[in-house]
């Protein structure tokens, strides 16, 4: 009876052709997808570049891979398994988080996203590699279904109805809207960043190294993030961003750092410290596709 229920409530999940299971679908279900460019790394990336956008400027198909709380370690196995099932994009951008290199963690956020997936045995297996739990979850229900909480039940009823839920709309191939139009920025909140650790610069050059072995141009980005009144470590950010280019340039790899751009001391282009709402995405969007489209190494505009 487990596996019954649990079948129908993965199969309704995956019926969803809104929404975040709609961007899981395409991903990690269908097969052979075609895209020119594809963008990678965590919440950042899946809220700061709009394929609407790229798509309009630079006359590409672009999609929008950013998974939430995404580690290097997991960026890599998830392209890792994309890129075994679908066509090769022609262009990679990998935005790469100050904020997630000097931790070795092995924590994935909202793990659960992945259950009604792990038939993909790319997907399994590399998941499994981070936490040994994941070929329970896919085999055990008795493992699994004590995680799925109320929105599992209820994104699989979407599914089996054809029903949009509430923030559905903000999701086009991919990429996360945010409506907020300003937020609360009374207290000081300096984010916590200092080095590369090892294991993340080993990923990084793996990523840079599976790009180039099935003959993808990688491009390194690191967006913009909110600093007015945050009191930034200005020697680490420094040090850490030279670590980033001397990495990046060791392989020839584009890098690019926005986070000190002029957009970066605006607050009307952020829901929160660390992510840009629908406005400020835009703008960087529009930006960013102006300098991949005339093929240029220079910054645009809007950086200092």
């Amino acid at each position: 009876m487990l596996y019954v229920y649990r079948y129908l409530l993965y199969t309704g999940i995956k019926k969803n052709t809104n929404g975040i299971y709609s961007k899981y679908n395409t991903l990690f279900l269908n097969k052979n997808n075609n895209y020119d460019l594809l963008f990678i790394g965590s919440s950042r990336a899946e809220m700061h570049f709009n394929p609407k956008v790229f798509d309009s400027i630079c006359h590409v198909n672009s999609f929008n891979f950013g998974i939430s709380g995404a580690s290097t370690k997991l960026n890599f196995i998830l392209l890792k398994t994309y890129l075994n099932q679908h066509h090769h994009p022609k262009r990679i951008l990998y935005n790469v988080d100050y904020f997630a290199l000097d931790s070795d963690s092995d924590r994935i956020l909202n793990f659960t996203r992945f259950f009604p997936y792990l038939s993909n045995s790319q997907l399994l297996e590399g998941l499994n590699k981070i936490d040994s739990r994941f070929y329970s979850f896919y085999i055990n229900p008795i493992h699994s279904l004590p995680y799925t909480q109320f929105n599992a039940i209820s994104n699989s009823l979407h599914g089996w109805f054809n029903i949009a839920g509430k923030y559905d709309s903000l999701m086009y191939m991919g990429y996360q809207t945010s409506l907020i139009q300003s937020f609360n920025d009374n207290k000081i909140i300096a984010p916590q960043f200092n080095t590369i650790t090892r294991q993340n610069a080993n990923y990084i050059d793996s990523i840079i190294s599976l790009s180039k072995k099935h003959s993808i141009q990688l491009i390194a980005i690191t967006s913009p993030f909110y600093q007015e009144n945050l009191g930034l470590p200005i020697d680490k950010k420094l040090s850490l961003s030279k670590e980033l280019n001397n990495l990046f340039m060791k392989h020839k790899t584009p890098y690019f750092d926005y986070s000190d751009s002029l957009i970066s001391l605006n607050k009307i282009y952020f829901s929160d410290y660390l992510h840009l709402n629908k406005k400020g995405s835009t703008i960087f969007s529009i930006q960013l596709s102006h300098i991949l489209n005339n093929n240029s190494s220079i910054k645009p505009f809007f950086n200092k």
